[in-house]
């Protein structure tokens, strides 16, 4: 653009000035843009926002599926909010079209604790279980198959309830896990079921607490290729007293052959229910009073029937993480996944805030975060926090991996969730995940404005 002819006064001036900015600025925004989508492009990730009014835990937990792909669609649910509170949302993704649905909002939430988990059947109707911490959940599914745009009205679920995990087995029965609280005896892990056309009813318990104070149990669920034995892993975190971060955490694994009536460890001894951590199969254990605390990510079965189990060990301040598998000679044997991060992220911190999927090829994919600890800080929500993917060709005895974006300063990408087997959905390849790119907030009531994530690797 060439100046104007004559002397310019002041304003024209400024607004010359003005205008050559905004041409700047509009280069860099494109540059930006073409460079965001030259490195995807590069990388082969795809994708999408879904939100930018994402809550303080939007993807959050591991327990809960959120992602269902059926017939060449994919739902994916998160939990948001606006400016009128927590809001539990559906969106999908039509692989055919390359269009993604209008977003669905399923209803309101009691904190950032209330995400939905995510199941479908063999008809293809959706299965959601959402709202809850330290209440009954509420449940609904869809109108019509394989199409979220229509719900029927909720249905309570349970008392004291939290954490879901939720998955559908070969007769159509949803089976549900979540913690249950109480006043006055110690928590335990409960287990649902809602055979169809029949109402919700309780089961057993399947954990518990020995100790009647505040209790977690991050327990998924997963079934082998058969669909006959159900699988769980879980963190039984315990505090033995009044304070909350002094605990005993204790990580390990059941498996059910009768659609959870009796459980067993993964070499074939019964195992009274509810287990506790003395009593089930454990394959790492720790406490605070060593400076040693435990984290476990979703679980995965491969096509031979074992369980792909992923923990993260934090000692001191530093965390490294690990994939287990059951040997055949008993045990567990433990696969250091620090080993196999990039070179520039090496002496960075390894956790497990996400887990383990298996996709249609058989091969593993794992979804971590890396973070760089310090003395002042804590590893939830730490601010240097990123995604990082370990994809394996050798069925997990070795993994490539790279971390998903360059470190942001300013606030953490993190709590990814990714797609895995639940009943009757249809893994790709190479999992999908979501993630949260934005703040933990100060409390369980925060309305924030994060970034929600869809990622197609």
């Amino acid at each position: 653009m060439a100046p104007p002819a004559n002397p310019p006064s002041l304003s024209t001036r400024s607004s010359f000035w003005a205008w050559r900015w905004f041409r700047w600025e509009v280069r860099l925004v494109l540059a930006a843009a073409i460079g965001f989508a030259v490195v995807n492009l590069v990388r082969g990730d795809q994708r999408h926002l879904l939100s930018q009014e994402g809550s303080g835990r939007a993807t959050a937990y591991i327990e809960s599926p959120k992602i269902i792909t059926f017939q060449g669609k994919t739902h994916i649910g998160w939990l948001d909010t606006p400016t009128d509170g927590f809001r539990v949302r559906v969106k999908t993704y039509d692989h055919a079209t390359g269009d993604w649905s209008e977003t669905v909002d399923l209803g309101d939430a009691a904190s950032n604790h209330g995400g939905p988990a995510l199941t479908i059947d063999a008809e293809g109707y959706l299965h959601v279980v959402y709202y809850s911490h330290h209440n009954p959940f509420r449940y609904r599914h869809t109108v019509r198959p394989n199409d979220t745009s229509e719900w029927t009205e909720y249905l309570e679920v349970g008392y004291n309830l939290t954490y879901p995990a939720l998955v559908c087995a070969a007769d159509g029965t949803l089976i549900m896990t979540a913690r249950r609280s109480y006043d006055d005896k110690p928590w335990e892990l409960e287990m649902w079921t809602k055979a169809p056309g029949k109402e919700w009813a309780y089961q057993r318990s399947i954990l518990k607490s020995r100790f009647n104070d505040y209790t977690q149990f991050a327990a998924s669920l997963a079934w082998s290729p058969d669909h006959q034995t159900l699988h769980l892993s879980a963190r039984i975190y315990e505090t033995p007293g009044d304070d909350a971060m002094i605990s005993i955490t204790t990580a390990g694994y059941l498996a059910s052959d009768d659609g959870g009536v009796t459980w067993r460890t993964a070499d074939g001894e019964t195992v009274e229910v509810p287990a506790t951590a003395e009593t089930w199969d454990s394959y790492a254990r720790g406490r605070t009073v060593h400076s040693r605390v435990l984290g476990v990510g979703s679980m995965a079965v491969d096509s031979e029937g074992t369980p792909h189990l992923v923990y993260v060990a934090e000692v001191g301040k530093s965390a490294h993480s690990y994939l287990v598998r059951p040997t055949q000679e008993g045990g567990w044997d433990h696969l250091l996944l620090n080993t196999f991060l990039p070179s520039a992220y090496r002496d960075w911190d390894l956790f497990m805030h996400g887990g383990i999927s298996i996709g249609e090829n058989g091969q593993p994919m794992i979804v971590g975060t890396v973070m760089q600890l310090q003395p002042d800080t804590h590893a939830w929500g730490e601010v240097t926090t990123e995604i990082v993917i370990f994809q394996s060709e050798d069925g997990g005895a070795t993994f490539r991996s790279r971390v998903l974006d360059e470190p942001n300063p300013d606030s953490p990408r993190w709590m990814p969730n990714i797609e895995r087997a639940t009943g009757f959905n249809e893994l790709p390849d190479q999992p999908t995940f979501i993630y949260t790119d934005g703040v933990r907030g100060d409390g369980l009531q925060d309305i924030l404005s994060n970034h929600v994530y869809w990622i197609a690797p």
